[in-house]
């Protein structure tokens, strides 16, 4: 859908390492069951977002309006832009999407332990715009990242939730001298 290699593909070898103090949203989720008797609430893992599958429910779904996630990507880049994308207006059954990212800001890492960080900038999530949306990095960086910070500070007015479909990683892989 955007013609770019997406790094934080999980099929790639994109991998969540850390939400941190994110908690996974279970009040909605769909219950695991045995010969039809319903056993537990069974909510989609964080990586979920780094699959191409953008169907309704299809999301990681937290508490509330900030999360975060941290991004193990599938090689080292020059990162240059981001794409989120979340579900169509005209595919949710409420034609609702309060529960989408509304601001959000990304860093990069070489070490998921680094105290210090690369800051691509801070972007906003348009509920009225295309339900892929892409960005450009703010703050370029010649150094190539495989560590990736997704900061969820605000999503349109869900006081309960918020889900996240799809985030993609772009860039370009370092030439090797």
């Amino acid at each position: 859908k955007t013609g770019r290699a997406d790094f934080a593909l999980e099929a790639l070898g994109g991998n969540v390492i850390s939400i941190g103090c994110t908690e996974t949203y279970y009040e909605d989720a769909p219950y695991a069951s045995f010969m039809s008797i319903p056993l537990y609430r069974q909510p989609n893992p964080p990586n979920v977002a780094l699959q191409p599958d953008i169907t309704p429910g299809k999301c990681w779904a937290f508490k509330g309006s900030k999360g975060y996630m941290m991004i193990k990507l599938a090689h080292a880049v020059i990162i240059d832009g981001f794409s989120m994308e979340h579900l169509s207006k005209k595919l949710s059954l409420s034609n609702d999407i309060s529960s989408a990212p509304n601001k959000f800001s990304m860093r990069g890492f070489s070490h998921p332990e680094d105290s210090s960080s690369h800051f691509y900038g801070e972007y906003k999530f348009s509920d009225t715009g295309p339900s892929l949306q892409r960005f450009t990095v703010t703050h370029p960086s010649k150094v190539a990242y495989e560590i990736v910070e997704l900061d969820i500070e605000s999503n349109h007015g869900n006081l309960e939730y918020t889900c996240l479909y799809r985030i993609r990683v772009h860039g370009k892989v370092p030439k090797l001298s």
